[in-house]
């Protein structure tokens, strides 16, 4: 036979073989292809299993039909059968805490059985079967041993363990396992091997002498090297540190009926708490009435602070490695109250003493300030008058000090309010008290010694006597004459004012009157004269000094009087040489002023009397004067005013002011002013005109007393003419001369006259409301597609396109474009459009960009878009292959799908 024909029996044997062994045999028991059994998954014989993991077993039949499986169970180490979760009865009384049983079977679909342990127990280790009968007839079973392991556990191992600067250490690292671990330290990935700091021990990592370098994290690793088990625990180590308190003041000072604070400052790891006691009472003073203690900062306050508050206290820093102390000594100033501080008097020429007594703690300096000064005096004798001398004595028991100001041969100027000043500390205190220097009569108020009466006129002769205490005043007359019993004399007031009300009825009430004043420390008289007053004599002179056609100068000498009533005006009189005194116009001029008489009629004769007056009244009319005026005739001349130096300094360069006093116009009003100027220059000595720059300026109107020459020569000397025009013709010029600034100046606007006129101030208000106008536009078009400017930039886009243009490449939007439309030059990838119109045509290249201000034709083509943001849009679309260009229009709607 061949080889194929040997393996297609072998195979058909193989078939009939297959087929006769599941053939049922002639016994009457069915005959199998397998033998039945169980099979438990995980699959081992064994399984070693941590305490507290979940696992679950499973027993899978083995057999030909699963359906034929019963009765199949698990059973424990002691044979006991284990019931499926659903016959489980939990006592909720005996542990109430579990839910579900530690240990249960579940029966699947398949007829297999699965072991749960819901949290391994060690307890639980030992050898646990499953069973079942196959076909009621053939009983199957199979075991698995459960072996128990610990896992490594941390019974003490804290995460966080914080050691003390300076102390030894032990880091915890407890742990446990079964079989029994192995344990090392690592610090910052560096295995840690004992040695003069380190030491490893069974459960802890001893520090030696801990600084705070050993901050960090420590690993602790455990392993298993039986089972493969490692697990690390990190440790954070924070090293602390004892609080310690910082060098304090030994006494704080605080003011009585303030706020106070008083800080203790401590230093420590973690930042420490702090407390404050009061040492005497040890009381806490956290929750205590006016007291409050800040825990974190260490800031103890007090409120509305008391004398009581005074004492030791006692601050304690407090945190988890120690604690500090430290005691505080706190003093309670108390502020000056001035106790006491009198008014005080003293005889002129005699020692005063000032005293002010003040209470305090510590115990005020007390000093004193006169009201008229603002100084203070010094403690001793004082530098500027060594008269006065200022003491503190002061009782740092009673916390009292007296002060005392000592005056030597006290003078009347030390009469007067003094102020007392107390300071400490805490503060200061002020009181005013006066000093009363007696002094005897005095007259030194009073300059009048002479009084004047007339014509039996009743007079006033006051008496005024300064003294303390109080003067009384009584009066005599021609010598010691009494006037008590006289009826023409009357005194009002005994002093220290006294005034006797005169009726000069004859000549012997003119005399000399006595006032004499008295009181504890002394007598003063003084005499007063009592004068007949007179009228001015007649006016002695009067000179015409200066006549124009309309006005008279006068020189007048008034008349001699008694100094004590001097002339005080004079009077005129004046009327035509053919009218009477009763006619005459008058006019009157202060003495001293200039005596010029105004409107007067040209070519006209006049009479004229002079009379002086004083405070007795008008003397008689004298010094008669006849005088005939001038014709009317041109104006006097004008007077520049200027300097009496040969010449006047401008300060400008390019500008000069002349200013200058009106003339008399002569019967005839000025109507106009003439200015000439010219450069002038020292020739041998002699100042000369050059001709050729004068210039000519005219002022038409009669008001203008000044005007600005202007665009003149800088460092250049002019001279300058001004002559005075009515209608019979100029003045005489009035000359100056003035050198304009070396510098160059900034020329000074000077108003001539009007600004501006009105139709300029229209135009200019007319302007400004069309830009205003304009920028709302702009606005509109811009933000809100509204406005004038937009529309005409529609009516722009709307037009139709020249076909030549589109055949040149051109497009209107980049030829024309309209400064405030919405439409944007495409810029394609650093490709610029530039207009060319140096050939006559308008044309459009691009360009790209390759570098900074470097262009190179575009090589290749391009299409760009202009955006139109319109209802009706017109897109053009240009084509460049760098020889020519294409463009095409179209109109798109605003809901074109194109």
């Amino acid at each position: 036979m061949s080889a194929a024909e040997t393996t297609i029996c072998i195979s058909v044997l193989c078939i009939y073989v297959l087929r006769a062994t599941t053939t049922p045999r002639a016994t009457g028991r069915l005959a199998y292809a397998i033998e039945p059994y169980l099979e438990i998954l995980p699959l081992g014989e064994t399984q070693t299993k941590p305490i507290g993991s979940s696992i679950i077993l499973t027993c899978n039949p083995k057999v030909e039909d699963t359906k034929l499986i019963s009765d199949i169970q698990w059973l424990d180490p002691q044979n006991r059968v284990i019931e499926s979760l659903k016959l489980v009865v939990i006592p909720i009384e005996s542990n109430p805490g579990q839910s579900e049983p530690s240990m249960y079977t579940e029966l699947h679909q398949d007829n297999s059985l699965s072991l749960f342990f819901k949290r391994l127990q060690e307890e639980q280790a030992g050898k646990y079967m499953c069973k079942a009968t196959y076909a009621n007839s053939i009983s199957l079973n199979k075991t698995v041993t459960i072996d128990t392991i610990v896992a490594i556990t941390w019974d003490n191992a804290p995460t966080n363990q914080f050691p003390i600067l300076g102390e030894d250490f032990p880091i915890q690292c407890k742990v446990r396992a079964t079989p029994s671990p192995s344990v090392d330290w690592l610090y910052n990935g560096e295995l840690i091997k004992t040695n003069e700091h380190y030491i490893i021990d069974t459960y802890a990592l001893k520090i030696k002498n801990v600084q705070e370098s050993d901050d960090g994290i420590y690993t602790c690793r455990a392993s298993v090297l039986t089972t493969g088990e490692l697990k690390e625990r990190p440790i954070r180590v924070e090293v602390h540190v004892r609080p310690t308190i910082e060098e304090q003041p030994g006494t704080v000072n605080i003011i009585e009926g303030e706020d106070a604070s008083v800080r203790c400052i401590a230093r420590g790891k973690p930042p420490p708490q702090f407390t404050w006691v009061k040492s005497l009472t040890k009381q806490n003073l956290s929750n205590t009435d006016r007291f409050g203690v800040d825990a974190d900062t260490g800031v103890l306050t007090i409120t509305n602070v008391n004398r009581n508050d005074a004492g030791e206290y006692e601050c304690r820093a407090t945190n988890a490695a120690g604690y500090a102390d430290t005691n505080i000594r706190v003093n309670v100033i108390v502020k000056p109250k001035i106790m006491e501080f009198l008014n005080s008097s003293v005889v002129q020429d005699h020692q005063a003493y000032i005293i002010c007594k003040a209470f305090g703690r510590p115990p005020p300096q007390v000093t004193f300030r006169k009201h008229t000064s603002e100084k203070e005096y010094a403690e001793g004798v004082q530098l500027d008058d060594d008269r006065i001398t200022l003491t503190n004595a002061a009782d740092d028991m009673n916390g009292e000090t007296v002060g005392t100001l000592t005056i030597q041969e006290a003078l009347r100027s030390d009469d007067g309010l003094y102020e007392c000043v107390s300071k400490n500390a805490g503060g200061e205190a002020r009181r005013n008290g006066h000093l009363t220097v007696e002094f005897p009569p005095s007259f030194a108020s009073m300059p009048n010694k002479t009084f004047f009466s007339w014509e039996e006129k009743p007079v006033n002769i006051s008496c005024i006597a300064e003294s303390i205490p109080n003067a009384t005043i009584h009066w005599t007359m021609h010598g010691d004459q009494k006037i008590d019993n006289d009826p023409m004399i009357k005194q009002v007031g005994n002093g220290p004012l006294s005034t006797l009300t005169i009726v000069p009825r004859d000549r012997r009430y003119y005399a000399t009157y006595k006032c004499v004043a008295t009181n504890i420390h002394g007598k003063r008289e003084r005499n007063i004269e009592l004068r007949e007053g007179f009228r001015p004599k007649e006016v002695a002179q009067a000179k015409m000094a200066e006549i124009t056609a309309t006005t008279i100068r006068f020189d007048l000498a008034p008349p001699p009087t008694d100094p004590e009533l001097p002339v005080r005006t004079i009077a005129v009189q004046y009327k035509l040489d053919r009218q009477t005194w009763t006619e005459a116009k008058n006019k009157t001029w202060s003495v001293g002023s200039l005596y010029v008489l105004e409107g007067l009629e040209p070519n006209t004769p006049y009479e004229f009397r002079f009379a002086a007056r004083n405070e007795v009244g008008q003397g008689n009319w004298g010094a008669l004067y006849s005088e005939t005026t001038p014709g009317r005739s041109f104006p006097n001349e004008p007077k520049i005013v200027t300097s009496p130096a040969e010449y006047e300094q401008s300060m400008f360069g390019h500008q000069y002011e002349i200013m200058w006093v009106v003339p008399a116009d002569n019967g005839m009003p000025i109507d106009m002013y003439q200015i000439k100027y010219c450069q002038i220059k020292r020739v041998s000595g002699e100042w000369e005109t050059q001709e050729n720059t004068c210039r000519m300026v005219e002022i038409r109107t009669q008001e203008r007393t000044r005007h600005w020459l202007k665009d003149l020569n800088s460092d250049t000397f002019y001279k300058v003419e001004l002559k005075a025009h009515n209608a019979i013709g100029f003045s005489k010029p009035g000359s100056a001369k003035f050198k304009t600034a070396r510098a160059i100046d900034t020329t000074v606007v000077h108003h001539q006259g009007p600004l501006i006129s009105s139709a300029a101030i229209i135009g200019i208000v007319i302007a400004v409301l069309i830009i205003f106008i304009i920028v709302i536009d702009v606005i509109c078009c811009c933000a809100h597609k509204t406005g004038i400017i937009y529309y005409v930039c529609e009516r722009s886009r709307r037009k139709p396109v020249d076909e030549e243009d589109a055949k040149l490449g051109s497009l209107y939007g980049w030829r024309f474009p309209l400064p405030y439309c919405d439409q944007k030059m495409a810029n394609v990838a650093g490709v610029t459009a530039i207009q060319d119109s140096g050939s006559g045509k308008n044309t459009i290249r691009l360009v790209k960009h390759t570098a900074i201000d470097e262009k190179e034709p575009l090589k290749e083509e391009k299409k760009i878009t202009p955006i139109i943001d319109t209802g009706l849009r017109r897109e053009t679309s240009i084509t460049f292959d760098g020889k020519r260009s294409v463009s095409k229009t179209g109109f798109v709607g605003k809901d074109s799908a194109v």
